[in-house]
């Protein structure tokens, strides 16, 4: 590192050429590399830092005689053999010596000869443009199951600087092998770096949302469902993704293990978005969900949700109820909870994304004022959403249906049960059909919520409203 002479990189190029020197011709090609780059000049602008850690200089700069090093170590690659050329592109890559030959030919050497992958992806992670070639290898290093944790982590880093259609699914394949590698901190950390940075995320959002949403045992749905959280806080990325992202988030949330499957990775990832639900989620009557919700508290450093001293629902005049639950002010996440908690999503849906069942909620506030919306669900017989009455049906094969009739014409009924499900009924097979007087939504649904969790829903209830416009 202190022979940054003309006469010393002459002499070692010379002795490239001796065939007597051909026992110490790695050593000569190992200086030369060394000699590419110097220290740079100390502008007083890093004192007690350091720009990178990889070494060998604190600062790396070019100088006089970089340009005949590398056309030096370009003959020697062109003419070397496989092995040969491996040792020296390793070299020039340890180096941090940027050559689109010594590329172009690890990626040619890894392709035919699995035994230089590692090489190959580790001067790709190190690069930003990635030749189109050079994907095919980065997808077969990180959906290799035996890959190192340092190949794994660095095919990450590769594809996440790419746009190819099938880097994504190989990320998350890579990323499940690597979180279960044991020693490998430094590798993972990395690994999760470079994927959940990814401008990859933001490309194939609508197919990290698809990935999230399928099999939840599946390894490869965790990272799915990180990579969406990741784009919730994201702040460089376009308002409708963060939209998209957000409303897919939502609707998995609705589904208790999706909703245990995102608690346990933002807790996982140090993640904040979901702060506030988990919050509300650690009092749920699930024991599944309040212990994720606990656990990742405890990992998140979130706060106990505050004590509670409203009166219950079950305790008050339907008056009193009515009066107290309109003026008081809650907390949305604590009404989603409690909307869950109620099981209204068995009959409801919030998102026009979902499955429709009976009277949709995404706008309600739009229709019902606070004090009309709290008297629905208090008294939910006192008024039926048009189209929205009750039917029985009972068929002459001894099937008995109830629903909604959201289709009849000619001789069929459409009739939509509450799990969403639509039955097309020929009405000659009705044996005997009749509305009921009553909403299937029961009553008494709210007595065990206290006040303030019931005013909480109202608020869960018009922000959804809000959202919605």
């Amino acid at each position: 590192m202190r022979m940054h002479e003309s006469d010393v990189v002459e002499g070692l190029i010379s002795r490239l050429q001796d065939p007597g020197k051909i026992s110490i011709k790695p050593h000569l090609l190992s200086a030369l590399c060394r000699l590419y780059h110097q220290e740079a000049e100390w502008k007083g602008d890093s004192w007690g830092t350091r720009p990178d850690t990889r070494g060998p200089y604190y600062q790396l700069d070019t100088w006089g005689q970089s340009e005949r090093i590398l056309e030096a170590l370009k003959q020697e690659l062109a003419s070397a053999g496989p092995e040969q050329a491996a040792l020296l592109i390793s070299e020039m890559n340890r180096n941090r010596i940027q050559s689109n030959e010594a590329l172009e030919r690890i990626i040619d050497l890894a392709t035919e000869d699995a035994s230089h992958v590692g090489a190959a992806v580790s001067q790709l992670a190190a690069i930003d443009d990635i030749p189109a070639k050079a994907v095919p290898l980065l997808i077969k290093a990180a959906k290799n199951p035996l890959a190192s944790p340092a190949v794994l982590s660095q095919s990450i880093a590769g594809l996440a600087r790419t746009r190819h259609s099938s880097a994504l699914n190989a990320m998350l394949t890579a990323m499940s092998t690597l979180q279960n590698a044991e020693g490998s901190d430094k590798e993972q950390a990395a690994g999760r770096s470079a994927f959940l940075g990814s401008a990859l995320l933001v490309d194939q959002h609508e197919q990290l949302e698809k990935l999230a949403a399928e099999d939840l045992k599946s390894p490869a749905a965790k990272w799915a469902n990180a990579g969406l959280l990741a784009l919730a806080g994201r702040k460089n990325i376009g308002p409708e993704i963060t939209t998209h992202v957000r409303k897919a988030i939502d609707l998995g949330w609705q589904e208790a293990d999706r909703r245990v499957l995102l608690m346990n990775t933002a807790a996982l990832l140090r993640n904040h978005y979901l702060d506030a639900r988990i919050q509300a989620s650690m009092n749920d009557f699930d024991p599944d969900i309040a212990d994720a919700a606990k656990s990742a508290a405890r990992r998140l450093r979130i706060p106990a949700p505050g004590e509670d001293n409203t009166s219950k629902i079950g305790d008050l005049t339907p008056e009193k109820a009515l009066e107290q639950v309109a003026s008081f002010k809650g907390d949305i996440a604590l009404g989603e909870a409690v909307f869950l908690r109620a099981a209204c999503a068995t009959c409801h849906t919030v998102s026009q994304d979902q499955k429709q069942k009976g009277p949709y909620l995404g706008n309600i506030a739009n229709t019902y004022r606070r004090n009309d919306l709290a008297l629905s669900i208090l008294d939910p017989n006192k008024t039926i959403a048009q189209g929205f009455a009750t039917n029985f049906l009972h068929l002459k094969d001894g099937r008995e249906l109830t629903g909604f009739v959201v289709n009849e014409a000619g001789d069929q009924v459409v009739l939509r049960d509450i799990l969403a499900q639509e039955h097309n009924i020929e009405k000659r097979d009705i044996q005997e059909r009749r509305t009921l007087e009553t909403s299937i939504m029961p009553e008494g649904l709210m007595a065990g919520f206290s006040v303030k969790e019931m005013a909480s829903l109202l608020d869960y209830l018009e922000n959804l409203s809000s959202d919605d416009e």
